[in-house]
């Protein structure tokens, strides 16, 4: 099942910790600044967003970007794909894995907002 995430500032900063605390538990040697990528696409319907609009959201150079989402590829949890309507662009999509991820870090984040809920 997925959800929306809400993307307000607070929620997206909460998601956040909670993804690197579930990092921590886990182990997962994820690069440094997967994290908002994640969130970024946690907080859309489809889970998808153009390389470009991801770039420009979040203040990543084009290698940096790339290189990111290339170790999330191989990481399992992101897709990407050549847009149809312009074959130099891409889309960076959440994997089924990737979507549990953000569930199960939004999980912990409501057990720790909602204790014994």
């Amino acid at each position: 099942m997925s959800r929306r995430l809400s993307p307000s500032a607070d929620e997206l900063q909460r998601l956040l910790g909670a993804l690197l605390g579930l990092r921590a538990g886990s182990g997962n040697r994820l690069p440094g600044f997967a994290e908002p990528i994640l969130v970024l696409l946690g907080t859309r319907p489809q889970a998808a967003v153009k390389m470009g609009e991801l770039r420009e959201r979040l203040g990543l150079g084009q290698s940096r970007a790339s290189r990111l989402c290339a170790a999330l590829k191989r990481a399992g949890l992101v897709d990407i794909t050549a847009a149809e309507d312009d074959r130099r662009a891409s889309w960076v999509q959440l994997t089924p894995a990737g979507r549990e991820l953000i569930e199960a870090s939004a999980s912990a984040l409501r057990a720790d907002l909602h204790p014994g809920v």
